[in-house]
């Protein structure tokens, strides 16, 4: 069984803690060193209803192969792992740190991971919320200085953190993929020298644009044939690419996922009353759940329980009561009704 090195020591999974983000490492560890050649992936529903995949673990050791290659991670470099284990992002660090031979620095996922952590780190993945609440600090810009790279993905970046990013001294990437890429397949320079507003796929990676004018991607050495996505993109000579929009209505929340239709859904049971869920922007988290309701105003206290028994990042941080607009078929239009709550 190959060793992983965490926070110095080797790390011994059959005696981590039972709870923590150690507890979440030993379990995946225990499936990852299992004799099945697949793992199990719960995707974050960006292309589609969140959904359990199975994949090749060698597909994730040559994405990991990839991200060591590009970033010059060598054996013995800290790499920081602060983002949950249930997701693509937080087990793709530690099949880097495996692959990488690297020193894995483990700290809980918060909104602020350097907060608890000492010394230079040489690589971390983070969501832009935690940039983003990381510069909120006080001493935010030493904060981000421990890591020599920074990988944001997982979200959104507004403009506003591409600017701030700007004066700090760190490397910071944006990285563009999905579960079913096994985490980034482009990456485009934030800060600093080579700075870009275009996206430069991995090597091995082809992109293209498909009839709807999403981008497609086909990438063999990690399992993907040909993929379409759900972003609508523009590809330029040099096969840099740039994301023009979503097509689907997932609400991307500080990294985490909101379909829109399933929050919908929960509100169904408030008889009377007609909702639509939307994004709004939103200064830390990037983008939010904004709610258009249609129906009686008596109907509101009805639904504000509704909406108190949804998921914390669920609930809406701004609500309307408005008179939806509809096609001409008396469907809901949502692109004009998104811009009631602008």
């Amino acid at each position: 069984m190959q060793e992983l090195l965490v926070n110095g020591a080797p790390f011994c999974y059959e005696n981590a803690p039972k709870s923590g983000i150690e507890a979440d490492l030993a379990n995946f560890l225990a499936d990852w060193f299992s004799p099945a050649d697949t793992i199990e992936l719960q995707t974050s529903g960006s292309t589609g209803t969140p959904k359990t995949i199975r994949v090749r673990k060698e597909y994730m050791r040559n994405s990991a192969e990839a991200t060591c290659r590009f970033f010059g991670l060598h054996d013995g470099a800290k790499a920081l792992l602060c983002l949950p284990l249930r997701y693509i992002a937080g087990k793709m660090m530690v099949v880097r740190a495996l692959v990488g031979k690297l020193n894995l620095i483990t700290t809980e996922p918060t909104s602020t991971p350097f907060t608890h952590t000492h010394g230079p780190i040489d690589f971390a993945a983070l969501v832009p919320m935690q940039a983003k609440t990381t510069l909120r600090q006080q001493n935010g810009r030493a904060q981000l200085a421990q890591a020599r790279t920074i990988l944001l993905g997982g979200g959104f970046i507004e403009p506003l953190l591409e600017d701030e990013l700007q004066t700090c001294q760190t490397d910071v990437y944006a990285s563009y993929g999905m579960t079913e890429t096994l985490s980034h397949i482009a990456l485009r320079k934030v800060n600093g020298t080579g700075r870009s507003p275009y996206y430069s796929p991995l090597a091995g990676v082809k992109i293209g644009i498909s009839a709807l004018g999403t981008l497609t991607i086909s990438a063999p050495h990690i399992g993907v044939d040909y993929l379409e996505t759900n972003d609508l993109a523009e590809i330029f000579p040099n096969d840099q690419f740039r994301i023009l929009g979503r097509i689907d209505s997932v609400i991307n929340s500080g990294g985490i996922k909101i379909q829109a239709e399933s929050v919908e859904q929960a509100l169904a049971s408030v008889a009377g009353v007609q909702v639509l869920v939307v994004p709004i922007p939103h200064p830390i988290l990037g983008q939010a759940v904004g709610l258009l309701w249609e129906g009686s105003p008596h109907k509101e206290k009805e639904l504000q329980q509704a909406i108190d028994g949804l998921p914390k990042y669920h609930r809406p941080h701004l609500t309307r009561n408005v008179m939806l607009p509809r096609t001409a078929t008396g469907k809901i239009n949502r692109a004009e009704a998104a811009k009631l709550l602008k």
